[in-house]
Protein backbone atom coordinates (compact mmCIF):
# COMPACT_ATOMS: atom_id res chain seq x y z
CA UNK A 1 0.00 0.00 0.00
CA UNK A 2 2.54 2.46 0.74
CA UNK A 3 5.90 2.87 -0.83
CA UNK A 4 8.39 0.93 0.50
CA UNK A 5 11.13 2.02 3.02
CA UNK A 6 14.90 0.74 2.52
CA UNK A 7 16.32 -1.00 5.35
CA UNK A 8 19.55 1.38 6.77
CA UNK A 9 20.54 5.13 6.21
CA UNK A 10 24.05 6.10 6.40
CA UNK A 11 25.31 9.26 6.66
CA UNK A 12 25.77 11.81 3.89
CA UNK A 13 27.66 14.42 2.69
CA UNK A 14 26.06 16.26 -0.22
CA UNK A 15 27.78 18.84 -2.57
CA UNK A 16 25.58 21.71 -3.61
CA UNK A 17 26.37 22.77 -7.30
CA UNK A 18 26.33 26.46 -8.19
CA UNK A 19 24.05 25.48 -11.24
CA UNK A 20 22.49 22.49 -11.25
CA UNK A 21 22.06 19.47 -9.05
CA UNK A 22 24.80 17.81 -7.33
CA UNK A 23 24.48 14.11 -4.92
CA UNK A 24 26.50 11.58 -3.27
CA UNK A 25 24.53 8.27 -2.61
CA UNK A 26 24.86 5.60 0.10
CA UNK A 27 22.82 2.09 0.48
CA UNK A 28 19.45 3.25 2.34
CA UNK A 29 16.75 5.51 1.71
CA UNK A 30 15.63 8.89 2.39
CA UNK A 31 12.10 9.36 3.13
CA UNK A 32 11.97 13.07 3.21
CA UNK A 33 13.54 16.47 3.04
CA UNK A 34 12.06 20.08 4.94
CA UNK A 35 13.98 23.00 4.85
CA UNK A 36 13.01 26.42 6.74
CA UNK A 37 15.45 28.87 4.96
CA UNK A 38 18.57 28.25 2.30
CA UNK A 39 20.64 26.83 4.91
CA UNK A 40 18.49 24.88 7.91
CA UNK A 41 17.10 21.44 6.79
CA UNK A 42 16.13 17.95 8.08
CA UNK A 43 15.84 14.72 6.27
CA UNK A 44 14.68 11.29 7.52
CA UNK A 45 14.30 7.64 6.52
CA UNK A 46 14.97 4.24 8.31
CA UNK A 47 15.37 3.08 11.67
CA UNK A 48 14.70 6.31 13.34
CA UNK A 49 16.97 8.27 11.23
CA UNK A 50 17.17 12.24 11.19
CA UNK A 51 20.31 14.48 9.35
CA UNK A 52 20.22 18.11 9.90
CA UNK A 53 22.21 20.13 8.04
CA UNK A 54 22.93 24.17 9.12
CA UNK A 55 24.63 24.84 5.64
CA UNK A 56 22.28 24.37 3.00
CA UNK A 57 23.47 20.48 2.89
CA UNK A 58 27.30 20.78 2.53
CA UNK A 59 27.70 18.67 5.03
CA UNK A 60 24.72 16.39 7.15
CA UNK A 61 24.81 15.43 10.73
CA UNK A 62 22.54 12.88 12.39
CA UNK A 63 20.49 13.91 15.31
CA UNK A 64 19.67 11.54 18.11
CA UNK A 65 16.07 10.43 17.47
CA UNK A 66 15.13 7.95 20.22
CA UNK A 67 13.56 5.48 18.03
CA UNK A 68 14.66 2.89 15.72
CA UNK A 69 11.13 3.04 13.90
CA UNK A 70 11.11 4.22 10.16
CA UNK A 71 10.63 7.70 9.56
CA UNK A 72 8.44 8.29 6.53
CA UNK A 73 7.73 12.38 6.86
CA UNK A 74 8.96 15.33 8.58
CA UNK A 75 8.46 19.27 9.16
CA UNK A 76 9.25 22.34 10.68
CA UNK A 77 7.26 25.22 11.66
CA UNK A 78 10.20 27.34 12.23
CA UNK A 79 14.46 26.71 12.40
CA UNK A 80 13.14 25.45 16.38
CA UNK A 81 9.56 23.67 16.23
CA UNK A 82 9.44 20.33 14.05
CA UNK A 83 7.63 16.74 14.34
CA UNK A 84 8.65 13.69 12.42
CA UNK A 85 6.48 10.53 12.02
CA UNK A 86 6.39 6.77 10.46
CA UNK A 87 5.69 3.44 11.73
CA UNK A 88 3.98 2.45 14.65
CA UNK A 89 2.06 6.21 15.21
CA UNK A 90 5.34 6.74 15.85
CA UNK A 91 5.35 11.12 16.42
CA UNK A 92 8.42 12.83 17.43
CA UNK A 93 8.57 16.75 18.09
CA UNK A 94 11.81 18.82 18.74
CA UNK A 95 11.79 22.10 20.03
CA UNK A 96 15.73 23.37 19.38
CA UNK A 97 15.77 22.27 15.77
CA UNK A 98 16.51 18.66 17.03
CA UNK A 99 19.30 18.96 19.32
CA UNK A 100 16.89 17.01 21.11
CA UNK A 101 14.04 15.04 19.92
CA UNK A 102 10.83 13.59 22.33
CA UNK A 103 8.52 11.27 21.27
CA UNK A 104 4.86 12.02 21.45
CA UNK A 105 1.89 10.20 22.24
CA UNK A 106 -0.45 9.80 19.46
CA UNK A 107 -2.75 7.20 20.55
CA UNK A 108 -2.44 5.17 16.98
CA UNK A 109 -0.27 1.90 16.36
CA UNK A 110 -0.94 2.69 12.21
CA UNK A 111 1.10 3.49 9.73
CA UNK A 112 1.61 7.43 10.13
CA UNK A 113 2.92 8.57 6.39
CA UNK A 114 2.77 12.33 6.61
CA UNK A 115 2.68 15.65 9.30
CA UNK A 116 1.85 18.82 8.40
CA UNK A 117 1.70 22.36 10.41
CA UNK A 118 0.25 25.05 10.07
CA UNK A 119 2.27 26.88 12.49
CA UNK A 120 3.78 26.10 16.00
CA UNK A 121 0.49 24.70 17.87
CA UNK A 122 -2.20 23.53 15.06
CA UNK A 123 -0.97 20.46 12.91
CA UNK A 124 -2.48 17.11 11.49
CA UNK A 125 -0.85 13.93 10.78
CA UNK A 126 -1.88 10.99 8.47
CA UNK A 127 -2.06 7.38 7.67
CA UNK A 128 -3.30 3.57 6.96
CA UNK A 129 -6.87 3.00 6.91
CA UNK A 130 -8.28 6.63 6.82
CA UNK A 131 -6.27 8.10 9.70
CA UNK A 132 -6.50 11.62 11.07
CA UNK A 133 -4.51 13.13 14.02
CA UNK A 134 -4.54 16.30 14.96
CA UNK A 135 -3.48 18.64 17.69
CA UNK A 136 -3.93 22.45 18.40
CA UNK A 137 -1.32 22.17 21.26
CA UNK A 138 1.93 21.71 19.27
CA UNK A 139 1.34 17.79 19.90
CA UNK A 140 1.21 18.39 23.36
CA UNK A 141 -2.08 16.03 23.09
CA UNK A 142 -3.41 14.39 19.45
CA UNK A 143 -7.08 13.25 18.80
CA UNK A 144 -8.54 11.74 15.98
CA UNK A 145 -10.14 13.39 13.23
CA UNK A 146 -13.14 11.34 11.29
CA UNK A 147 -12.02 11.15 7.42
CA UNK A 148 -14.81 9.55 6.29
CA UNK A 149 -12.24 7.22 4.54
CA UNK A 150 -11.66 4.30 6.72
CA UNK A 151 -10.67 2.12 3.90
CA UNK A 152 -8.59 3.81 1.99
CA UNK A 153 -4.32 4.82 3.24
CA UNK A 154 -3.83 8.43 3.48
CA UNK A 155 -0.16 9.27 2.05
CA UNK A 156 0.07 13.14 2.61
CA UNK A 157 -1.62 16.28 3.87
CA UNK A 158 -1.26 19.79 3.54
CA UNK A 159 -3.08 23.00 5.54
CA UNK A 160 -2.88 26.37 4.15
CA UNK A 161 -3.18 27.66 7.40
CA UNK A 162 -5.42 26.36 10.89
CA UNK A 163 -8.70 25.87 8.94
CA UNK A 164 -7.93 24.86 5.32
CA UNK A 165 -6.68 21.29 4.60
CA UNK A 166 -6.24 18.46 1.79
CA UNK A 167 -5.49 14.74 2.45
CA UNK A 168 -4.63 12.64 -0.73
CA UNK A 169 -4.37 8.63 -0.48
CA UNK A 170 -5.12 5.17 -2.11
CA UNK A 171 -7.37 4.63 -4.87
CA UNK A 172 -7.80 8.70 -5.95
CA UNK A 173 -8.91 9.43 -2.47
CA UNK A 174 -9.15 13.32 -2.19
CA UNK A 175 -10.83 14.91 1.34
CA UNK A 176 -10.56 18.91 2.15
CA UNK A 177 -11.44 20.72 5.28
CA UNK A 178 -12.74 23.72 5.50
CA UNK A 179 -12.33 23.82 9.62
CA UNK A 180 -9.78 22.61 11.07
CA UNK A 181 -10.71 18.87 10.59
CA UNK A 182 -13.31 19.31 12.39
CA UNK A 183 -15.11 17.56 9.19
CA UNK A 184 -13.85 16.47 6.02
CA UNK A 185 -15.21 16.01 2.92
CA UNK A 186 -14.24 13.95 -0.32
CA UNK A 187 -13.75 15.62 -3.52
CA UNK A 188 -13.66 13.85 -7.08
CA UNK A 189 -10.46 13.16 -8.65
CA UNK A 190 -11.50 11.77 -11.47
CA UNK A 191 -9.32 8.71 -11.01
CA UNK A 192 -8.81 5.74 -9.28
CA UNK A 193 -4.78 5.92 -9.36
CA UNK A 194 -2.63 6.08 -6.05
CA UNK A 195 -2.23 9.95 -5.17
CA UNK A 196 1.15 10.15 -3.05
CA UNK A 197 1.59 14.10 -2.39
CA UNK A 198 -0.35 17.73 -1.73
CA UNK A 199 0.89 21.10 -1.85
CA UNK A 200 -0.83 24.33 -1.80
CA UNK A 201 0.17 27.99 -2.32
CA UNK A 202 -2.81 29.72 -1.09
CA UNK A 203 -6.73 28.24 0.14
CA UNK A 204 -7.62 28.12 -3.70
CA UNK A 205 -4.36 26.73 -5.59
CA UNK A 206 -3.06 23.17 -5.24
CA UNK A 207 -1.99 20.57 -6.72
CA UNK A 208 -2.01 16.84 -6.22
CA UNK A 209 0.49 14.31 -7.84
CA UNK A 210 0.60 10.15 -8.04
CA UNK A 211 1.12 6.92 -10.06
CA UNK A 212 0.48 7.04 -13.54
CA UNK A 213 2.58 10.23 -14.08
CA UNK A 214 -0.57 11.76 -12.59
CA UNK A 215 -0.87 15.63 -11.76
CA UNK A 216 -4.39 17.29 -10.25
CA UNK A 217 -4.65 21.06 -10.23
CA UNK A 218 -7.07 23.03 -8.79
CA UNK A 219 -7.48 26.98 -8.63
CA UNK A 220 -10.58 26.91 -6.10
CA UNK A 221 -9.89 24.81 -3.75
CA UNK A 222 -10.70 21.45 -5.25
CA UNK A 223 -14.12 21.77 -7.30
CA UNK A 224 -13.18 20.80 -9.47
CA UNK A 225 -9.73 19.25 -9.86
CA UNK A 226 -8.32 19.24 -13.56
CA UNK A 227 -5.42 16.82 -14.66
CA UNK A 228 -2.28 18.42 -16.48
CA UNK A 229 -0.34 17.06 -18.45
CA UNK A 230 2.94 15.65 -16.89
CA UNK A 231 4.56 14.11 -20.23
CA UNK A 232 5.47 10.90 -17.96
CA UNK A 233 3.76 7.71 -16.93
CA UNK A 234 6.60 7.56 -13.66
CA UNK A 235 5.26 7.51 -10.58
CA UNK A 236 5.69 10.64 -9.18
CA UNK A 237 6.09 10.94 -5.44
CA UNK A 238 6.29 14.87 -4.22
CA UNK A 239 5.32 18.30 -5.75
CA UNK A 240 6.47 21.70 -4.40
CA UNK A 241 5.15 25.10 -5.31
CA UNK A 242 6.97 28.44 -4.30
CA UNK A 243 4.15 30.45 -5.84
CA UNK A 244 1.06 30.10 -7.79
CA UNK A 245 3.21 29.71 -11.01
CA UNK A 246 6.73 28.11 -10.06
CA UNK A 247 6.39 24.25 -9.41
CA UNK A 248 8.41 21.28 -9.19
CA UNK A 249 7.61 17.02 -9.10
CA UNK A 250 10.04 14.22 -7.91
CA UNK A 251 9.30 10.60 -8.74
CA UNK A 252 10.47 7.11 -9.98
CA UNK A 253 13.46 6.63 -11.84
CA UNK A 254 14.97 10.19 -10.95
CA UNK A 255 12.15 11.81 -12.97
CA UNK A 256 11.76 15.77 -12.12
CA UNK A 257 9.32 17.98 -13.80
CA UNK A 258 9.30 22.13 -13.76
CA UNK A 259 6.53 24.48 -14.40
CA UNK A 260 6.75 28.51 -14.76
CA UNK A 261 2.91 28.92 -15.71
CA UNK A 262 1.51 27.38 -12.72
CA UNK A 263 1.28 23.70 -14.69
CA UNK A 264 -0.35 24.56 -17.99
CA UNK A 265 3.08 22.74 -18.65
CA UNK A 266 5.56 20.69 -17.03
CA UNK A 267 9.19 20.39 -18.52
CA UNK A 268 11.55 17.17 -17.57
CA UNK A 269 15.22 18.58 -15.95
CA UNK A 270 17.94 16.41 -15.82
CA UNK A 271 18.43 14.57 -12.14
CA UNK A 272 22.23 14.17 -13.13
CA UNK A 273 22.41 11.04 -10.88
CA UNK A 274 22.60 7.64 -10.87
CA UNK A 275 22.57 4.65 -8.49
CA UNK A 276 23.31 1.06 -9.30
CA UNK A 277 22.48 1.67 -13.07
CA UNK A 278 19.89 3.12 -12.83
CA UNK A 279 18.21 6.49 -11.90
CA UNK A 280 17.51 6.85 -8.02
CA UNK A 281 13.65 7.00 -7.37
CA UNK A 282 12.93 10.58 -5.91
CA UNK A 283 10.55 10.40 -2.51
CA UNK A 284 10.60 13.97 -1.33
CA UNK A 285 11.38 17.60 -2.87
CA UNK A 286 11.85 20.84 -0.94
CA UNK A 287 12.22 24.25 -2.08
CA UNK A 288 12.06 26.98 -0.34
CA UNK A 289 12.10 29.85 -3.11
CA UNK A 290 12.37 29.77 -6.91
CA UNK A 291 16.22 28.68 -7.31
CA UNK A 292 16.93 26.87 -4.11
CA UNK A 293 16.08 23.09 -3.92
CA UNK A 294 16.63 19.71 -2.38
CA UNK A 295 15.35 16.28 -3.56
CA UNK A 296 16.19 13.25 -1.57
CA UNK A 297 15.46 8.90 -2.43
CA UNK A 298 16.85 5.75 -3.03
CA UNK A 299 20.26 4.76 -2.07
CA UNK A 300 20.61 7.45 0.19
CA UNK A 301 20.31 10.01 -2.74
CA UNK A 302 20.32 13.91 -1.68
CA UNK A 303 20.14 16.40 -4.91
CA UNK A 304 20.18 19.85 -4.41
CA UNK A 305 20.13 23.34 -6.85
CA UNK A 306 21.27 26.56 -6.82
CA UNK A 307 19.08 27.84 -10.00
CA UNK A 308 15.70 25.94 -10.27
CA UNK A 309 17.17 22.66 -11.52
CA UNK A 310 18.57 24.77 -14.84
CA UNK A 311 21.18 23.05 -17.06
CA UNK A 312 24.54 22.09 -16.03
Amino acid sequence: MYKSIAIVLAAIVVSLSAVACGSETTTGSVQAVTFTDATHGWAVGASGTILATTDGGATWSEQTSGTTASLSAATFADATHGWAVGYNGTILATTDGGATWSEQRSGSSDYLSAVTFADATHGWAVGFGGTILATTDGGATWSEQRSGSINEGLNAVAFADATHGWAVGDNGTILATTDGGATWSKQSSGGSDYLSAVTFTDATHVWVVGDNGTILATTDGGAPWRKQTSGTTASLNAVTFTDATHGWVVGDNGTILATTDGGATWSAQDSGHTAVGTRADLYAVAFIDATHCWAVGTDGTILATTNGGGTR
